[in-house]
């Protein structure tokens, strides 16, 4: 038989001092380890990124040539939102005047319509009216089409330009000449960049 242990007072109390001490020090052991988890797994979600900030570190170079490239092409495309949007689309408006004109065109009436805005652009809208005959409204789109920065026709309306004579004895054109003349209305858009 196993003779009964008895713990006297002191012996109690040395013992349950030892046990908080113990609880005490496994308590402090596990939020270092539950702390250290939380850390590794804190690493382990940022080494990628801290991957790919390196990665653009090395090839920053490229990126800015890449970047310089876009800018190139951006400046082909619209207009850089050095001027305010009014000014700019009076410039715009102005340049389609005179290619109409050095087209043989004669404008008739321009409007600057109101803009919108479009993911980092705004579109500014223009309509014109023109007169004339095809050849020249031929040439006119060919050097819209070539315009820098880009202006797009967004619609084109054409009708028969009538033309009446005053006299009856008004002298008649050259057989030559092509006599249709034609209105047209042009409603152009472009882009300005917005920063």
């Amino acid at each position: 038989m196993i003779p009964p242990i008895r713990a006297d007072r002191t012996t109690a109390v040395v013992g349950l001092s030892l046990f908080c001490l113990l609880a005490l020090v496994l308590y402090v052991i596990g939020n270092f380890w539950l702390m250290r988890q939380e850390y590794a797994g804190e690493i382990d979600n940022i080494t990628p990124r801290t991957a790919r900030l390196l990665g653009f570190i090395h090839s920053e170079e490229q990126l800015a040539a890449a970047a310089h490239q876009v800018n190139q092409v951006l400046e082909e495309v619209a207009y850089f939102d050095g001027k305010d949007s009014a000014m700019t689309a009076a410039s715009m408006q102005q340049q389609v005047r005179e290619v109409m004109a050095a087209a043989g065109l004669s404008v008739s009436g321009s409007q600057i319509l109101p803009r919108r805005k479009i993911e980092g652009f705004e579109q500014l809208n223009l309509n014109i009216t023109v007169e004339g005959d095809i050849g020249s409204l031929d040439e006119a789109i060919g050097s819209l089409r070539v315009l820098r920065p880009l202006v797009l026709i967004q619609s084109v309306n054409i009708k028969p330009l009538r033309i009446r004579n005053t006299r009856r004895g008004a002298e008649k054109a050259p057989e030559s000449e092509d006599q249709r003349m034609l209105s047209v209305r042009f409603h152009l858009l472009s882009l300005r960049l917005l920063r």
